[in-house]
């Protein structure tokens, strides 16, 4: 996924910001670091959340193999 600005929607529902109510987001994955994982090196193997950052206040939500789909705006 190209890195932008869009509107979000997970699921059915379209995605807005809990702390602004703002609708459009970029969007960053985020690695999830895993104790175990560090201890043995393999940090490279740590799962990957998406995360979706307000444009307007920067408030970033995280979500874990979510069904998202992207409207760039």
């Amino acid at each position: 996924m190209a890195r932008g600005t869009f509107r979000v929607f997970v699921g059915n529902k379209r995605l807005t910001c809990t702390f602004c109510d703002h609708q459009i987001f970029d969007r960053r994955d985020v690695k999830l670091n895993g104790t175990g994982m560090s201890i043995l090196g393999l940090d490279w193997a740590n799962k990957v959340a998406c995360g979706l950052i307000c444009a307007q206040c920067g408030y970033m939500q995280m979500f874990v193999d979510p069904q998202i789909r992207y409207e760039e705006v």
